[in-house]
């Protein structure tokens, strides 16, 4: 008796293991650094990156002259330190993936022609 109910725990584990190995848990997110910018940075960068008017002294990150003086590292340091008093520090709430993503994100806003940028409708 005791076998056979030892015997049953042990199969119906295997099953539930094995099942749960197949089964989804649900849908994997990709990280979107457009979506991560949206939802952290656009109340005071602006939807575009350009800064809102609400937020004087934002940083304009369409701007490729001061973008490309500032390093991977750098745009990372800011991001998770801060820059006081405007910007606020985000801490540990990226996980270093979603800072890559994101960091990438904020260097392919400068990466427009000047021409495109130009005709870009500024942010209301």
């Amino acid at each position: 008796m005791r076998s056979t109910v030892l015997r049953t725990a042990l199969t119906s584990l295997a099953l539930v293991l094995a099942g749960g190995c197949s089964s989804p848990t649900g849908p994997e997110r990709p990280l979107d650094g457009k979506t991560l910018f949206l939802q952290h940075c656009a109340r005071c960068h602006g939807t575009d990156g350009r800064g809102v008017p609400e937020v004087p002294g934002v940083r304009d990150l369409t701007d490729a002259r001061v973008m490309e003086q500032l390093r991977n590292d750098q745009l990372k340091m800011v991001i998770r330190m801060g820059k006081p008093p405007r910007m606020p520090a985000f801490g540990n709430e990226f996980t270093d993936a979603a800072l890559e993503v994101l960091v990438a994100y904020v260097r392919s806003l400068s990466a427009q022609p000047d021409a495109e940028r130009e005709l870009a409708p500024a942010t209301p």
